[in-house]
């Protein structure tokens, strides 16, 4: 990865120097006297002490730059090989301004931690300051690969609520100024916010509150690290099997397909063709039955693959009121998440998952959601928090994420749709099956209509199952919703995280007398799951409505 130094978002730190004095605990702080420029244990980077980039730093950008100087560099060997040291020059005015911006990047850039904020100075003939306040560091993850590793470095992504992408990339630090910036970051950030919870446990809004918030009180009196999953490759074996990542395996391929015109080799148009000729029609058959199942395999193998190239190793663990994510074969991935953060948990089991007995918890964190096409390494925080685990640990595990939350599904007050939404839903069905044989009528005449008809018994089957799915409840802080057909989706949100709330209506729903209420947070959607149910009676939708609004409104964030 490149940096421009011209990008505000692409900033590169160095190791701090701590003096050595002694941390005291955030709500300490609170009753201590506004800190000074002398205040070494409040300042700690110190506003005259700043922090350098690690040696290391410097080759591991101009490595980032050998792809783009592949082709300088050829014509230099070149050069040098026919003895005309003119294709050295060209090759020179390519090179060497990359060395020397990547040397002037690493001398120039600074930073310290000054008055609850991360500040970040950089270049020589046009200086930039960057300051990033403390409390809005929501996450600072870790991507190291097999050589950032060896020297025991990591390039550090520190994110903000403000958006999908890093406030800063931080390449490299060392193990120990990571742990130190951490340490300092969210201990120092979280300093207001763990007033506000304080406050809380004083005048707490209700019976289940003051769980939670005992809870948290006794969690700031622990320190540690607990373990609180680790995933075997066995179980990273049995999630691959189980995923569709293959289908990522068919687009790469067609693309070479058709990128490289390998149709005069593989004519996908005479597939018979590939069929060895002297065969019965049985053996015929038999032979495309073992190879389309071959190919599944493939793809099935191609994700437990990926799935132990991405997870190998993964742990989860707890840190006071942080979870920490740490995964990955030859890239490791660290990811930090403070529970205050987490607006949204998702629990995914898919067909095969749930024959295998496994789930999945994706979480959305507000405003720093990774990108839906990003792979693991940048969205491990959130769109693959855990990526398999046994379903019988799912209650333990939610229970960690949101303390007080009695994660039973099967004990929830589900409320069902409206009595009228199968019949709906089954004229759907049979509307859609009429469109497919009126559009194979007019693809393929005259017989083509006979596809709406067999098409319709899998509409309607999809249709009852879709209604029998969507359940909604309403839990002593938050709301559950659960939806899916092939993939079973539960969700949870709280009502201290409700953002928006909302009733809508179109002309269908108002001749069947029903509505859709709207349940969204500041989540940014990696869950791949929103609480939107269709199909409620337009009385229960309002009353709904009314209900959660004065929930919403009179619950405060019971973390900080």
């Amino acid at each position: 990865m490149s940096f421009d130094p011209d990008d505000e978002n692409s900033v590169e730190e160095d190791s701090f120097e701590y003096p050595t004095a002694e941390l005291v605990s955030p709500v300490e702080r609170q009753t201590q006297p506004p800190a000074t420029e002398s205040d070494s244990s409040y300042m700690l980077a110190g506003s005259q002490t700043m922090g350098r980039l690690h040696p290391t730093s410097l080759a591991f950008d101009l490595i980032s730059h050998v792809r783009s100087l592949v082709v300088p560099m050829l014509l230099g060997v070149f050069g040098v090989a026919k003895g005309d040291f003119g294709y050295m020059v060209v090759a020179a005015i390519f090179f060497v301004p990359t060395v020397a911006f990547s040397i002037i990047r690493y001398m120039s850039l600074r930073y310290q931690i000054e008055n609850g904020e991360l500040v970040v100075t950089k270049g020589i003939f046009f200086r930039r300051v960057r300051t990033v306040p403390l409390e809005r560091i929501q996450n600072i993850d870790l991507v190291q690969n097999l050589f950032h590793r060896m020297f025991k470095v990591a390039e550090v992504r520190v994110e903000t609520a403000s958006g999908t992408e890093p406030e800063a990339t931080l390449r490299v630090l060392s193990l120990s100024d990571v742990e130190r910036l951490r340490t300092v970051v969210f201990e120092r950030g979280r300093t207001k916010s763990d007033l506000s919870a304080s406050q809380q446990i004083v005048e707490p809004l209700g019976e289940h509150d003051d769980r939670i918030n005992d809870s948290v009180a006794s969690e700031r009196e622990t320190s540690g690290t607990e373990t609180l999953l680790t995933i075997p490759v066995f179980t990273l074996i049995k999630a691959g099997l189980a995923s569709n990542r293959g289908s990522v395996l068919i687009g790469v391929l067609a693309g070479l397909y058709f990128q490289f015109d390998l149709e005069k080799y593989f004519d996908l148009k005479e597939i018979e063709n590939w069929i060895p000729a002297g065969l019965s029609t049985l053996q015929q058959i038999l032979f495309a039955v073992v190879g389309a199942i071959g190919l599944l395999l493939a793809l099935r193998l191609f994700g437990v693959v990926w799935y132990i190239l991405r997870f190998f190793g993964y742990q989860l663990t707890r840190n006071g009121n942080d979870l920490r994510i740490s995964c990955g074969l030859f890239t490791r991935v660290s990811a930090t998440v403070p529970r205050n953060r987490i607006q949204f948990i998702s629990i995914h089991r898919n067909i095969f998952m749930r024959w295998m007995k496994l789930a999945t918890i994706r979480i959305e964190t507000a405003g720093g959601a990774a990108k839906q096409g990003q792979d693991a390494t940048k969205s491990v925080s959130s769109r693959w928090f855990i990526p398999a685990m046994p379903e019988s640990e799912v209650p333990a595990i939610v229970q960690q994420l949101r303390p007080g939350q009695d994660w039973s599904e099967d004990h929830f007050d589900w409320q069902p749709l409206s009595p009228r939404a199968g019949k709906r839903m089954v004229r759907i069905a049979c509307v859609m099956s009429v469109i497919v044989g009126v559009a194979g009528f007019a693809l393929t005449r005259p017989w083509g209509w006979i596809a709406g008809v067999v098409a319709l018994p899998f509409f309607v089957w999809h249709a009852l199952k879709k209604g029998k799915a969507m359940r909604y409840a309403r839990t002593e802080d938050g709301v559950v919703y659960r939806s899916g057909v092939l993939t079973h989706k539960t969700s949870v949100t709280f009502f201290e995280k409700i953002q928006t709330l909302e009733v809508s209506q179109t002309p269908f729903d108002k001749r069947w007398g029903m509505a859709t209420l709207t349940v969204d947070t500041a989540g940014a959607g990696p869950a791949d799951h929103q609480i939107d149910i269709p199909y409620l009676t337009q009385e229960f939708a309002n009353a709904e409505y009314d209900h959660l609004v004065v929930k919403a409104a009179s619950h405060q964030p019971v973390f900080g």
